[in-house]
């Protein structure tokens, strides 16, 4: 099950974390062992397009990171969009968010998740 980013603890931790990048996306990777799973924050600003351009972006995101559900390590993950939410077709933002993952170590099961 993976939850939301919330506390301001979560935040805090997200901080210190690593951040990656690619053309359509940046993700920040806070690992923390202590967690129970996964919890997980997106951040898509106004310039990024309108309210149901956002909207959607985020529901896709979200189901690619259902989708990971079972092999994310546990710790805290903040996705951004770098470009335009029209932009986040769902083949392409999946490709790109498994490369993220895959760059932060934060798969356990490698394998089964290539782009």
């Amino acid at each position: 099950m993976i939850d939301s980013c919330r506390s301001r603890a979560d935040f805090a931790a997200l901080r210190r974390g690593r951040r990656f990048d690619s053309e359509l996306l940046w993700m920040t990777f806070a690992a923390d062992r202590g967690l129970g799973g996964p919890r997980v924050a997106f951040s898509l600003s106004r310039r990024r397009g309108t309210a149901v351009q956002r909207n959607r972006a985020r529901r896709r995101l979200r189901a690619l990171f259902r989708e990971h559900a079972a092999d994310l390590a546990p710790g805290r993950y903040l996705v951004g969009v770098r470009l335009a939410a029209s932009a986040v077709t769902y083949q392409r933002a999946r490709a790109e968010l498994t490369r993220l993952l895959l760059a932060a170590d934060a798969l356990s099961n490698r394998g089964n998740n290539r782009p």
